[in-house]
């Protein structure tokens, strides 16, 4: 017994890095009997390996979540350089995720309408939404999440030879479609979509397949009065422009409802153009198939032209010298805004 007891108390070493009580072997590769360190108890000074435990922790470094920029992360980018802020709204499930995603998908085989990615601080949230559109999720069609109820968050994206200037920051702002639509029914919510009130670009989505089913007349409606909610909440910019984007191409053009949903999207074209064209600089379509789901048409379809429209120069603010009328009743809320007011004779 006291043998053992000699044994585990000679099977310490003063070289802090050997592991020979677990191991048996000297961590310098020496016989035991030939290492001088062995059999004596470590030189270990308790306060200096506290104050050692101390300067690793000081000397260590918070990497940046790469996710999506809260308002306040948005606003401090918007302070530092050139830079453009994209709203993208649209009812729910219309492709707003869809065409985020696109867009930086193409990034990474080059250059988009001739300007390059430069950076951004936000690859782990373009990584998330383009996930389950890839072969590497194992669907067997293209699936995009939905953008969950609550604040609304920017992608970065920083982008490389526009018209040979310095490097311009587009901030993509991504809110659930419910909060948009709940604009039609209480103005009052519009003073918080700080997207919109900052927006240099609208980007407008009409949901294509829906534009192929009974639900066609309620979607220009809401798309309608979502703008008009936003335009009452004071929200337009004169400056601002809006792209109007007839998502799920791929759809379209494979049913045989294609032409009326064509012909429905020109209409509501026309109409946003009769109602806004006095408050927006300018109101622009595009036909877009960000995410397909056949390969009927190739994967972000489309999205180099809104690129295109999105990096054009910022208008210049103008003023209004029409009065926008005063709606007595419900239905005058269609009646074309900002009707140029007629002078009174003599």
């Amino acid at each position: 017994m006291a043998a053992e007891d000699e044994d585990i108390e000679t099977i310490v070493c003063a070289n802090p890095e050997c592991r020979v009580a677990e191991t048996g072997r000297c961590v310098e590769g020496l016989e035991l009997d030939a290492c001088p360190h062995y059999g004596e108890e470590p030189d270990y000074d308790e306060a200096e390996g506290e104050e050692l435990e101390e300067e690793d922790v000081d000397q260590s470094i918070t990497l940046p979540s790469a996710e999506t920029l809260s308002p306040e992360d948005a606003s401090e980018i918007l302070r530092r350089g050139e830079s453009r802020v994209i709203a993208v709204l649209g009812p729910s499930d219309s492709g707003k995720t869809s065409l985020i995603a696109s867009l930086y998908d193409l990034f990474q085989e080059g250059p988009v309408a001739g300007v390059e990615f430069a950076r951004s601080l936000s690859l782990h949230a373009f990584e998330h939404a383009c996930h389950d559109a890839r072969a590497a999720s194992r669907r067997s069609v293209p699936h995009m999440n939905r953008t969950p109820i609550g604040e609304v968050n920017f992608y970065h994206l920083e982008i490389a030879g526009v018209e040979d200037r310095k490097n311009l920051v587009l901030l993509l702002g991504d809110r659930a479609g419910e909060e948009y639509r709940a604009a039609a029914d209480d103005v009052s919510v519009v003073a918080g979509f700080m997207e919109i009130s900052r927006a240099d670009i609208l980007t407008v989505l009409v949901d294509g397949e829906r534009l192929l089913d009974g639900g066609r007349h309620n979607l220009k409606s809401d798309i309608i009065m979502m703008l008009q909610g936003l335009h009452e909440g004071g929200a337009l910019r004169p400056h601002s422009r809006l792209a109007l984007i007839l998502t799920k191409y791929d759809a379209v053009i494979a049913s045989d409802h294609a032409e009326r949903a064509f012909n429905d999207f020109n209409l509501l074209l026309g109409d946003i153009k009769l109602f806004f064209g006095n408050t927006l600089a300018e109101v622009e379509s595009f036909q877009l198939a960000a995410s397909p789901k056949s390969n009927a048409v190739s994967r972000g379809t489309g999205v180099s032209e809104l690129l295109s429209f999105w990096l054009r120069p910022v208008a210049s603010p103008r003023a209004l010298t029409s009065a926008r009328p005063e709606f007595g009743r419900a239905f005058a809320r269609l009646m074309p805004l900002d009707e140029p007011v007629e002078e009174p004779n003599g």
